[in-house]
């Protein structure tokens, strides 16, 4: 289950570290005269050259694993204690998700499929590195392709590869990345454009120019909410009149683990928890279809903590889902994001339309016991509420 390994030469030993579900590992340690071999073998393998020691490198290989492809993707940086290997584990059976088991609450995934009717328009996914923004967009992409859709990506670089979509390698050191590629993918005539990252003011723009001429643009930007993309945008020199009627959703996205089912310790929460529970008003908890039920923050709750067992390698975690907010840019919101209003008139505009932030959002699988308390707060910021 691990998503990377980590291969660190120390002084005298190699550690070996395994990623999963998001957290660092230490699994071996190797003797230090293992490893010119072994770093050698696996540059070999990945096409890289094995005579370059004081560059970064990066390359990739393939494997058979039973009836699993797996594909690595290696990269390698020079330390001051020797050639540091990162790789990375891209499993095709993990990252080609429908978006229904991504751990979208019920409500969410209305407003979200709501977004996807959109012919055209910039669709944002936001989040901090390894908090799953492409493996979403990755999900809404097969939610949307068909025979008749051109889907074209500029991405950096392709991890997984679909069928039925073109997708584009963007090559900085050829002279061209994102901007320069939107460009290009914008004569190839296509109805959806995947850009791998808003990066830089060329990217946004040319972003907002698909857009504006009948395109529907996936993208991911770097910011800490959805409230938060508006402002990020600003900065890369697209007004506010601009982004109005172009933008028209922002999901903004963490991944909890989820705790392990056979050893999870179910309790009621002391009255330090009640207190941060009770800063959200109320959780939404889906019971069926797209109904909710408020659930009385003031009322005795039932939480589950993590213990650890065989079965999740003594953590007390096994698995990780999505806590997400979906900010779906309706006319009203137009009109407030053209006038430049400010965050909270925002953010009460997008209750009273039924948004749910990230806090709503981890608080219901918080009460649903499908994480602890601990994890959500690790992950999410609880002390403010939008």
């Amino acid at each position: 289950g691990a998503s990377d390994v980590h291969l660190e030469p120390e002084n005298s030993f190699v550690r070996v570290r395994v990623r999963v579900d998001g957290v660092l590992r230490q699994k071996h340690a190797l003797h230090t005269s293992h490893w010119p071999q072994l770093s050698h073998r696996l540059k070999i393998m990945a096409g890289m050259n094995i005579a370059d020691t004081r560059n970064m490198q990066d390359g990739r290989f393939h494997m058979q694993m039973g009836s699993a492809d797996i594909d690595f993707r290696m990269a390698v940086m020079p330390t001051v204690q020797g050639e540091n290997i990162v790789i990375r584990i891209l499993d095709h059976r993990r990252a080609l998700l429908p978006l229904e088991a991504l751990g979208f609450s019920a409500a969410n995934l209305k407003q979200l499929e709501l977004i996807l009717e959109r012919p055209e328009g910039i669709v944002l996914v936001t989040g901090p590195t390894g908090s799953g923004k492409t493996t979403t967009l990755y999900a809404m992409l097969k939610k949307l392709s068909k025979v008749d859709v051109n889907i074209m990506t500029l991405e950096e670089p392709v991890e997984y590869r679909f069928e039925m979509i073109r997708q584009t390698a963007v090559q900085e050191q050829q002279g061209w990345g994102f901007a320069e590629g939107v460009r290009g993918i914008l004569r190839q005539a296509p109805d959806i454009i995947f850009i791998g990252e808003v990066r830089d003011d060329d990217t946004a723009r040319m972003a907002l120019r698909a857009a504006m001429t009948g395109h529907q643009v996936f993208t991911t930007l770097h910011c800490n909410d959805s409230f938060g993309a508006l402002p990020r945008l600003n900065d890369f020199g697209l007004s506010s009149r601009t982004m109005s009627g172009n933008i028209i959703g922002v999901v903004a996205q963490r991944l909890v683990r989820k705790l392990c089912p056979k050893c999870k310790r179910i309790r009621s929460a002391t009255p330090d928890e009640m207190e941060i529970l009770g800063r959200v008003k109320k959780a939404h908890i889906p019971v069926s279809g797209f109904a909710e039920a408020q659930v009385d923050i003031d009322a005795p709750i039932t939480i589950a903590e993590a213990v650890g067992c065989d079965a999740c390698d003594h953590t007390g975690y096994k698995g990780r889902c999505a806590v997400t907010e979906v900010l779906r840019v309706t006319p009203e919101m137009d009109e407030l994001i053209a006038s430049d209003a400010p965050r909270t008139t925002l953010s009460k505009q997008a209750k009273r339309e039924g948004f749910l932030s990230m806090a709503d959002d981890g608080i219901a699988k918080v009460i649903r016991l499908e994480t602890s308390l601990d994890e959500l707060r690790r992950n999410v910021d609880m002390t403010r509420i939008v």
